[in-house]
Protein backbone atom coordinates (compact mmCIF):
# COMPACT_ATOMS: atom_id res chain seq x y z
CA UNK A 1 0.00 0.00 0.00
CA UNK A 2 1.08 3.56 -0.65
CA UNK A 3 1.88 5.78 2.32
CA UNK A 4 -1.30 7.86 2.00
CA UNK A 5 -3.40 4.66 1.96
CA UNK A 6 -2.09 3.48 5.34
CA UNK A 7 -3.76 4.15 8.65
CA UNK A 8 -2.33 6.98 10.69
CA UNK A 9 -1.10 4.43 13.22
CA UNK A 10 0.81 2.51 10.53
CA UNK A 11 2.35 5.72 9.19
CA UNK A 12 3.58 6.53 12.68
CA UNK A 13 5.16 3.07 12.92
CA UNK A 14 7.09 3.69 9.68
CA UNK A 15 8.45 6.96 11.06
CA UNK A 16 9.25 5.27 14.36
CA UNK A 17 11.17 2.51 12.54
CA UNK A 18 13.21 5.24 10.84
CA UNK A 19 14.24 6.61 14.21
CA UNK A 20 11.95 9.63 14.16
CA UNK A 21 10.71 10.45 17.64
CA UNK A 22 7.02 11.36 17.71
CA UNK A 23 4.88 12.84 20.45
CA UNK A 24 2.42 10.48 22.12
CA UNK A 25 -1.15 10.94 20.91
CA UNK A 26 -4.44 9.36 21.87
CA UNK A 27 -5.54 6.84 19.21
CA UNK A 28 -9.08 8.23 19.07
CA UNK A 29 -7.76 11.75 18.53
CA UNK A 30 -5.37 10.47 15.86
CA UNK A 31 -8.22 8.79 13.99
CA UNK A 32 -10.32 11.96 14.02
CA UNK A 33 -7.39 14.00 12.71
CA UNK A 34 -6.82 11.40 9.99
CA UNK A 35 -10.31 12.18 8.65
CA UNK A 36 -9.47 15.88 8.34
CA UNK A 37 -6.21 15.86 6.39
CA UNK A 38 -3.72 13.84 4.33
CA UNK A 39 -0.79 11.66 5.47
CA UNK A 40 -1.61 12.41 9.10
CA UNK A 41 0.98 11.28 11.67
CA UNK A 42 0.19 13.52 14.64
CA UNK A 43 -0.90 16.97 15.65
CA UNK A 44 0.57 20.43 16.15
CA UNK A 45 -1.04 22.31 19.02
CA UNK A 46 -1.43 26.04 19.54
CA UNK A 47 -2.43 27.77 22.77
CA UNK A 48 -5.98 29.11 22.76
CA UNK A 49 -6.31 32.45 24.52
CA UNK A 50 -9.09 35.00 24.66
CA UNK A 51 -9.79 38.69 24.44
CA UNK A 52 -11.87 38.97 27.56
CA UNK A 53 -14.24 41.67 26.32
CA UNK A 54 -14.74 43.36 22.95
CA UNK A 55 -17.73 45.57 22.24
CA UNK A 56 -18.86 45.54 18.60
CA UNK A 57 -22.12 47.17 17.53
CA UNK A 58 -23.26 47.34 21.19
CA UNK A 59 -22.74 43.61 21.74
CA UNK A 60 -20.01 42.19 24.00
CA UNK A 61 -17.90 39.26 22.88
CA UNK A 62 -15.23 37.10 24.41
CA UNK A 63 -12.97 36.36 21.44
CA UNK A 64 -10.91 33.16 21.02
CA UNK A 65 -7.41 33.52 19.54
CA UNK A 66 -5.10 30.65 18.58
CA UNK A 67 -1.47 31.78 18.60
CA UNK A 68 1.84 30.92 20.27
CA UNK A 69 2.76 34.60 20.68
CA UNK A 70 1.47 36.08 23.97
CA UNK A 71 2.09 39.67 22.86
CA UNK A 72 -0.55 39.26 20.13
CA UNK A 73 -3.29 38.42 22.63
CA UNK A 74 -2.02 41.02 25.10
CA UNK A 75 -2.13 43.67 22.35
CA UNK A 76 -5.65 42.66 21.29
CA UNK A 77 -6.87 42.90 24.88
CA UNK A 78 -5.21 46.30 25.30
CA UNK A 79 -6.71 47.68 22.10
CA UNK A 80 -10.13 46.21 22.91
CA UNK A 81 -10.15 47.75 26.39
CA UNK A 82 -9.51 51.19 24.89
CA UNK A 83 -12.29 50.65 22.35
CA UNK A 84 -14.70 49.57 25.11
CA UNK A 85 -14.01 52.74 27.10
CA UNK A 86 -15.02 54.76 24.03
CA UNK A 87 -18.31 53.02 23.25
CA UNK A 88 -16.86 50.10 21.30
CA UNK A 89 -16.47 49.42 17.59
CA UNK A 90 -18.97 50.22 14.86
CA UNK A 91 -18.63 47.57 12.15
CA UNK A 92 -20.45 46.54 9.00
CA UNK A 93 -20.04 43.59 6.65
CA UNK A 94 -20.99 43.32 2.98
CA UNK A 95 -21.90 39.70 2.31
CA UNK A 96 -22.98 40.13 -1.30
CA UNK A 97 -20.91 37.18 -2.48
CA UNK A 98 -17.58 35.60 -3.42
CA UNK A 99 -16.11 35.59 -6.89
CA UNK A 100 -15.67 32.63 -9.17
CA UNK A 101 -14.09 32.61 -12.61
CA UNK A 102 -14.69 30.49 -15.70
CA UNK A 103 -12.41 30.75 -18.73
CA UNK A 104 -13.41 29.07 -22.00
CA UNK A 105 -11.58 28.78 -25.31
CA UNK A 106 -13.69 30.07 -28.23
CA UNK A 107 -13.73 29.77 -32.03
CA UNK A 108 -14.17 32.43 -34.71
CA UNK A 109 -17.92 31.79 -34.96
CA UNK A 110 -18.52 32.62 -31.29
CA UNK A 111 -21.15 35.31 -30.73
CA UNK A 112 -20.97 37.13 -27.38
CA UNK A 113 -24.52 38.44 -27.83
CA UNK A 114 -25.79 34.85 -27.96
CA UNK A 115 -24.28 33.90 -24.59
CA UNK A 116 -25.45 37.20 -23.07
CA UNK A 117 -29.02 36.23 -23.99
CA UNK A 118 -28.56 32.93 -22.15
CA UNK A 119 -27.32 34.59 -18.93
CA UNK A 120 -30.65 34.60 -17.07
CA UNK A 121 -31.32 30.98 -18.04
CA UNK A 122 -27.83 29.93 -16.88
CA UNK A 123 -28.36 31.58 -13.49
CA UNK A 124 -31.76 29.92 -13.08
CA UNK A 125 -30.43 26.49 -14.04
CA UNK A 126 -27.58 26.78 -11.54
CA UNK A 127 -29.86 27.90 -8.72
CA UNK A 128 -32.32 25.11 -9.52
CA UNK A 129 -29.48 22.59 -9.41
CA UNK A 130 -28.12 23.96 -6.13
CA UNK A 131 -31.45 24.75 -4.50
CA UNK A 132 -30.17 23.80 -1.04
CA UNK A 133 -27.87 26.84 -1.10
CA UNK A 134 -30.74 29.03 -2.31
CA UNK A 135 -32.92 27.70 0.53
CA UNK A 136 -30.26 28.89 2.99
CA UNK A 137 -30.34 32.41 1.51
CA UNK A 138 -27.52 32.06 -1.03
CA UNK A 139 -27.06 31.16 -4.66
CA UNK A 140 -25.60 32.41 -7.93
CA UNK A 141 -26.26 36.16 -8.11
CA UNK A 142 -24.81 37.32 -11.43
CA UNK A 143 -22.48 36.54 -14.33
CA UNK A 144 -20.38 39.06 -16.25
CA UNK A 145 -18.98 37.95 -19.63
CA UNK A 146 -15.95 39.47 -21.37
CA UNK A 147 -13.64 38.58 -24.26
CA UNK A 148 -9.85 38.56 -24.03
CA UNK A 149 -6.98 37.37 -26.15
CA UNK A 150 -4.84 34.59 -24.78
CA UNK A 151 -1.66 33.17 -26.28
CA UNK A 152 -2.85 32.73 -29.91
CA UNK A 153 -6.27 31.90 -28.54
CA UNK A 154 -9.46 33.90 -28.02
CA UNK A 155 -10.96 33.46 -24.57
CA UNK A 156 -14.34 33.99 -22.96
CA UNK A 157 -14.19 35.05 -19.30
CA UNK A 158 -17.19 34.58 -17.03
CA UNK A 159 -16.92 36.37 -13.69
CA UNK A 160 -19.52 34.95 -11.31
CA UNK A 161 -20.75 36.30 -7.99
CA UNK A 162 -21.99 33.61 -5.63
CA UNK A 163 -23.68 34.24 -2.28
CA UNK A 164 -22.50 31.41 0.04
CA UNK A 165 -24.98 32.26 2.84
CA UNK A 166 -23.44 31.44 6.25
CA UNK A 167 -20.61 29.31 4.83
CA UNK A 168 -17.29 30.34 3.32
CA UNK A 169 -18.59 28.52 0.28
CA UNK A 170 -15.46 27.47 -1.61
CA UNK A 171 -16.60 23.90 -2.33
CA UNK A 172 -20.14 24.90 -3.24
CA UNK A 173 -18.88 27.73 -5.44
CA UNK A 174 -16.54 25.40 -7.32
CA UNK A 175 -19.40 22.95 -7.90
CA UNK A 176 -21.59 25.73 -9.29
CA UNK A 177 -18.78 26.94 -11.56
CA UNK A 178 -18.14 23.46 -12.94
CA UNK A 179 -21.87 23.07 -13.61
CA UNK A 180 -21.96 26.40 -15.47
CA UNK A 181 -18.88 25.52 -17.48
CA UNK A 182 -20.47 22.29 -18.70
CA UNK A 183 -23.58 24.21 -19.76
CA UNK A 184 -21.47 26.79 -21.59
CA UNK A 185 -19.81 24.06 -23.63
CA UNK A 186 -23.17 23.59 -25.35
CA UNK A 187 -23.05 27.17 -26.70
CA UNK A 188 -21.98 27.52 -30.35
CA UNK A 189 -18.38 28.69 -30.72
CA UNK A 190 -17.20 27.58 -27.26
CA UNK A 191 -14.68 24.80 -27.76
CA UNK A 192 -13.00 24.05 -24.45
CA UNK A 193 -13.05 24.74 -20.72
CA UNK A 194 -9.70 26.01 -19.44
CA UNK A 195 -10.76 26.32 -15.83
CA UNK A 196 -13.72 26.98 -13.56
CA UNK A 197 -12.73 27.82 -10.01
CA UNK A 198 -13.26 30.13 -7.05
CA UNK A 199 -11.23 33.36 -6.99
CA UNK A 200 -9.79 34.69 -3.74
CA UNK A 201 -10.00 38.24 -5.08
CA UNK A 202 -11.15 40.60 -2.27
CA UNK A 203 -14.85 40.27 -1.58
CA UNK A 204 -17.20 40.20 1.43
CA UNK A 205 -15.58 43.43 2.65
CA UNK A 206 -15.93 44.28 6.35
CA UNK A 207 -15.18 47.68 7.89
CA UNK A 208 -14.52 48.40 11.58
CA UNK A 209 -14.37 51.97 12.90
CA UNK A 210 -13.61 53.56 16.29
CA UNK A 211 -13.60 57.12 17.68
CA UNK A 212 -11.33 57.52 20.71
CA UNK A 213 -10.89 60.29 23.26
CA UNK A 214 -7.31 61.54 23.38
CA UNK A 215 -7.10 60.77 27.10
CA UNK A 216 -7.78 57.07 26.49
CA UNK A 217 -4.67 56.73 24.31
CA UNK A 218 -2.30 58.84 26.40
CA UNK A 219 -3.10 62.36 25.25
CA UNK A 220 -3.24 64.42 22.09
CA UNK A 221 0.50 64.17 21.37
CA UNK A 222 0.32 60.36 21.35
CA UNK A 223 -2.75 60.52 19.10
CA UNK A 224 -0.90 62.80 16.68
CA UNK A 225 2.02 60.36 16.62
CA UNK A 226 -0.37 57.50 15.78
CA UNK A 227 -1.78 59.58 12.92
CA UNK A 228 1.73 60.36 11.66
CA UNK A 229 2.68 56.68 11.68
CA UNK A 230 -0.55 55.91 9.82
CA UNK A 231 0.25 58.53 7.15
CA UNK A 232 3.73 57.10 6.72
CA UNK A 233 2.12 53.71 6.18
CA UNK A 234 0.06 55.15 3.33
CA UNK A 235 3.16 56.17 1.35
CA UNK A 236 5.98 53.90 2.55
CA UNK A 237 5.66 50.18 1.76
CA UNK A 238 8.32 49.27 4.36
CA UNK A 239 6.08 50.69 7.12
CA UNK A 240 2.87 49.54 5.41
CA UNK A 241 3.79 45.85 5.24
CA UNK A 242 4.81 45.78 8.91
CA UNK A 243 1.65 47.64 9.87
CA UNK A 244 -0.42 45.09 7.97
CA UNK A 245 1.47 42.18 9.51
CA UNK A 246 0.49 43.50 12.93
CA UNK A 247 -3.15 43.64 11.86
CA UNK A 248 -3.02 40.09 10.56
CA UNK A 249 -1.44 38.87 13.83
CA UNK A 250 -4.82 39.27 15.48
CA UNK A 251 -6.95 38.42 12.45
CA UNK A 252 -5.15 35.14 11.73
CA UNK A 253 -5.38 34.08 15.38
CA UNK A 254 -9.19 34.37 15.37
CA UNK A 255 -9.46 32.78 11.92
CA UNK A 256 -7.43 29.79 13.15
CA UNK A 257 -9.51 29.47 16.30
CA UNK A 258 -12.77 29.50 14.32
CA UNK A 259 -11.61 27.02 11.65
CA UNK A 260 -11.51 29.56 8.84
CA UNK A 261 -9.09 29.81 5.93
CA UNK A 262 -6.54 32.39 7.07
CA UNK A 263 -4.48 31.82 3.90
CA UNK A 264 -7.35 33.04 1.70
CA UNK A 265 -7.83 36.15 3.86
CA UNK A 266 -4.07 36.86 3.82
CA UNK A 267 -3.96 36.59 0.01
CA UNK A 268 -7.04 38.77 -0.50
CA UNK A 269 -5.79 41.36 2.01
CA UNK A 270 -2.50 41.65 0.14
CA UNK A 271 -4.43 42.40 -3.07
CA UNK A 272 -6.59 44.95 -1.25
CA UNK A 273 -3.49 46.68 0.10
CA UNK A 274 -1.96 46.80 -3.40
CA UNK A 275 -4.79 48.34 -5.41
CA UNK A 276 -3.07 51.75 -5.63
CA UNK A 277 0.49 50.84 -4.76
CA UNK A 278 1.10 48.86 -1.57
CA UNK A 279 -0.32 50.70 1.44
CA UNK A 280 -1.54 50.22 5.01
CA UNK A 281 -4.92 48.58 5.36
CA UNK A 282 -5.80 50.76 8.36
CA UNK A 283 -6.13 54.54 8.53
CA UNK A 284 -5.96 56.81 11.56
CA UNK A 285 -6.82 60.51 11.63
CA UNK A 286 -7.95 63.22 13.99
CA UNK A 287 -11.51 64.46 13.53
CA UNK A 288 -13.65 66.56 15.88
CA UNK A 289 -11.09 66.24 18.70
CA UNK A 290 -11.11 62.43 18.44
CA UNK A 291 -8.63 59.83 17.23
CA UNK A 292 -10.55 58.01 14.49
CA UNK A 293 -9.40 54.62 13.23
CA UNK A 294 -10.79 52.56 10.39
CA UNK A 295 -9.94 49.16 8.92
CA UNK A 296 -11.45 47.37 5.93
CA UNK A 297 -10.64 43.73 5.25
CA UNK A 298 -11.90 41.04 2.88
CA UNK A 299 -13.76 38.50 5.01
CA UNK A 300 -14.72 35.53 2.86
CA UNK A 301 -15.31 33.35 5.91
CA UNK A 302 -17.90 30.95 7.25
CA UNK A 303 -19.75 30.22 10.46
CA UNK A 304 -20.85 26.78 9.19
CA UNK A 305 -19.50 24.20 6.76
CA UNK A 306 -15.99 22.97 6.00
CA UNK A 307 -14.27 21.52 9.07
CA UNK A 308 -16.17 23.84 11.43
CA UNK A 309 -18.84 21.28 12.31
CA UNK A 310 -16.36 18.40 12.43
CA UNK A 311 -13.93 19.81 15.00
CA UNK A 312 -14.65 19.96 18.72
CA UNK A 313 -11.92 22.58 19.25
CA UNK A 314 -13.56 24.89 16.72
CA UNK A 315 -16.98 24.28 18.28
CA UNK A 316 -15.43 25.34 21.57
CA UNK A 317 -14.24 28.60 19.97
CA UNK A 318 -17.73 29.36 18.67
CA UNK A 319 -19.15 28.61 22.11
CA UNK A 320 -16.76 31.18 23.57
CA UNK A 321 -17.98 33.78 21.07
CA UNK A 322 -21.64 33.07 21.76
CA UNK A 323 -22.47 30.49 24.48
CA UNK A 324 -26.23 30.56 23.76
CA UNK A 325 -26.32 30.38 19.97
CA UNK A 326 -24.14 30.19 16.86
CA UNK A 327 -22.77 33.61 15.92
CA UNK A 328 -23.84 34.82 12.44
CA UNK A 329 -21.17 35.05 9.76
CA UNK A 330 -21.65 38.84 9.51
CA UNK A 331 -21.13 39.27 13.24
CA UNK A 332 -18.08 36.99 13.11
CA UNK A 333 -16.59 39.08 10.27
CA UNK A 334 -17.25 42.24 12.29
CA UNK A 335 -15.52 40.78 15.36
CA UNK A 336 -12.47 39.55 13.44
CA UNK A 337 -11.93 42.88 11.68
CA UNK A 338 -12.36 44.71 15.00
CA UNK A 339 -9.65 42.51 16.54
CA UNK A 340 -7.37 43.46 13.64
CA UNK A 341 -7.97 47.14 14.39
CA UNK A 342 -7.35 46.55 18.13
CA UNK A 343 -4.00 44.88 17.42
CA UNK A 344 -3.12 47.71 15.06
CA UNK A 345 -3.84 50.40 17.65
CA UNK A 346 -1.87 48.59 20.34
CA UNK A 347 1.15 48.29 18.03
CA UNK A 348 1.00 51.96 16.99
CA UNK A 349 0.71 53.04 20.62
CA UNK A 350 3.70 50.89 21.56
CA UNK A 351 5.79 52.42 18.77
CA UNK A 352 4.59 55.91 19.73
CA UNK A 353 5.47 55.51 23.41
CA UNK A 354 7.78 52.89 24.96
CA UNK A 355 8.59 51.16 21.67
CA UNK A 356 7.57 47.77 20.34
CA UNK A 357 10.85 46.08 21.30
CA UNK A 358 10.03 45.96 25.01
CA UNK A 359 7.07 43.69 24.36
CA UNK A 360 9.10 41.43 22.08
CA UNK A 361 11.84 41.13 24.68
CA UNK A 362 9.32 40.03 27.30
CA UNK A 363 8.25 37.36 24.84
CA UNK A 364 11.90 36.31 24.47
CA UNK A 365 12.12 36.04 28.25
CA UNK A 366 9.04 33.78 28.36
CA UNK A 367 10.52 31.52 25.67
CA UNK A 368 13.84 31.26 27.52
CA UNK A 369 12.12 30.30 30.78
CA UNK A 370 9.69 27.84 29.18
CA UNK A 371 12.55 25.53 28.14
CA UNK A 372 14.10 25.33 31.63
CA UNK A 373 14.07 21.98 33.44
CA UNK A 374 13.38 23.47 36.88
CA UNK A 375 10.31 23.75 39.16
CA UNK A 376 7.62 26.24 38.18
CA UNK A 377 8.36 28.36 41.25
CA UNK A 378 11.94 28.86 40.04
CA UNK A 379 10.75 29.63 36.51
CA UNK A 380 8.62 32.45 37.89
CA UNK A 381 11.58 33.91 39.77
CA UNK A 382 13.80 33.72 36.68
CA UNK A 383 11.16 35.40 34.49
CA UNK A 384 10.66 38.28 36.95
CA UNK A 385 14.41 38.83 37.21
CA UNK A 386 14.95 38.74 33.43
CA UNK A 387 12.26 41.39 32.90
CA UNK A 388 13.65 43.50 35.75
CA UNK A 389 17.25 43.31 34.49
CA UNK A 390 16.25 43.55 30.79
CA UNK A 391 19.00 41.10 29.89
CA UNK A 392 17.49 38.36 27.75
CA UNK A 393 20.26 35.80 27.26
CA UNK A 394 20.81 32.15 28.18
CA UNK A 395 23.92 33.14 30.08
CA UNK A 396 21.97 35.53 32.29
CA UNK A 397 19.37 32.83 32.92
CA UNK A 398 22.11 30.55 34.25
CA UNK A 399 23.42 33.36 36.46
CA UNK A 400 19.96 33.86 37.98
CA UNK A 401 19.54 30.10 38.54
CA UNK A 402 22.93 30.02 40.26
CA UNK A 403 21.86 32.85 42.58
CA UNK A 404 18.59 31.02 43.37
CA UNK A 405 20.53 27.84 44.15
CA UNK A 406 22.95 29.72 46.44
CA UNK A 407 20.03 31.36 48.26
CA UNK A 408 18.66 27.89 49.03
Amino acid sequence: MKFYQLSAKDRRKILDDEGIELEEIDEEVLEKLNNLSENVIGQLRLPLGVVQSLNVNDANYMVPMATEEPSVIAAANHGASIFNKNGGVVASSDRSGIYGQIVMAIEDDFDLALVEKKKSALIKEANDKFSSLVNHGGGLCKIEFSLKNGDQQKLLYALCLIDPAEAMGANKANSILEFLAQNLLAVRGISEKLYAILSNYPSQLTTAKVELDFASVGGRKVAERVVLLSKIGQIDPYRAVTNNKGIMNGVDAVLLATGNDYRAIEAASAVLASRNGYTSLSRWRIKDQKLVGELTLPMAIGAVGGSINARSDVKQAFNILNPTNRISVKDLANVITSIGLANNLAALLAISTVGIQEGHMKLQARNLVASLNVPESEKEKVLKQLIKDKIYTKEHVQEILKEISEDK
